[in-house]
């Protein structure tokens, strides 16, 4: 059944993804459990295929455009695709034979992974592509010709892996890893970054999808309004200040995620 609610609030994450870039997952799983009441595995799957398909309609522009680096994402995708499908068919079963309750620990893993965004999301443009990045050691040759790779594929793993319990992940600490591996022009790397989260949320949502955790009739009604949600945003953001909300939604969160490790 249709809910105009889900609708509604998929226009506003929309709005508010092409307004500040944040994740999508990171604003929109968290919603579907706190408000709409839903489970947080299922919300989880619903989110990462939701997340599939508008994150396709980014990727598609900027490869247009030629702002995207393939080799990276070669190196990412040998670590996150396997990493996800590590933590949805070994590591949930294994953790579920064990007796722990998979929802509650979903919960606290994505609070935990909302902390850790809004914490990013404060610092990127500071820190990420300012000293720390134009720092002698991240710009050494050893970091620079010897473990980059390594470094891409390990971080690859970890994010398919909390991308695979969570759905966040793909977006900030993926972009916060490239900013400071990298040399590469921030465009290049947006690009690349939503290339790369485009590949591993489609491998991970038709991991949930095969474990049963996706509601498509809430995925059909997200996407009526993040579409257009996404189109307004990207527009607004051109034309008015986005760093004050983008600060505003750290926060958000930030409290989000306390409020999910307490229960």
């Amino acid at each position: 059944m249709f809910d105009p609610a889900l609708s509604l609030s998929g226009f506003v994450v929309g709005m508010l993804v092409g307004m500040t870039g944040v994740g999508g997952g990171a604003l929109m799983t968290p919603l579907l459990i706190l408000v709409f009441g839903m489970a947080p595995t299922t919300a989880v799957g619903t989110d990462l295929v939701y997340a599939t398909l508008t994150k396709t309609f980014g990727s598609i522009q900027y490869w247009r455009r030629g702002q995207v680096n393939y080799p990276y994402i070669r190196w990412l995708v040998v670590g996150s695709v396997p990493g996800a499908m590590f933590a949805v068919f070994v590591l949930t079963p294994q953790l579920e034979a064990a007796g722990i309750d998979m929802e509650a620990m979903t919960a606290d893993l994505l609070g935990t992974m909302l902390l850790i965004v809004g914490i990013i999301s404060v610092l990127e443009n500071r820190f990420f592509a300012g000293r720390l990045r134009d720092s002698q050691i991240i710009r050494s040759e050893a970091i620079q010709r010897r473990f980059k790779e390594p470094i891409l594929v390990i971080g690859g793993l970890v994010i398919g892996i909390t991308v695979g319990l969570t759905s966040v992940g793909s977006g900030a600490i993926l972009m916060a890893i490239l900013l400071l591996v990298s040399e590469l022009g921030v465009l290049v790397l947006i690009g690349t970054d939503l290339v790369h989260a485009t590949i591993l949320l489609a491998a991970a949502g038709t991991a949930h999808f095969f474990k049963g955790n996706v509601e498509f009739d809430i995925v059909g009604a997200l996407l009526i309004g993040s579409l257009p949600g996404i189109w307004l945003g990207s527009r607004l953001a051109q034309k008015i200040p986005t760093t004050p909300l983008r600060y505003a939604l750290a926060v958000l969160l930030a409290i989000t995620g306390i409020k999910l490790i307490s229960g």
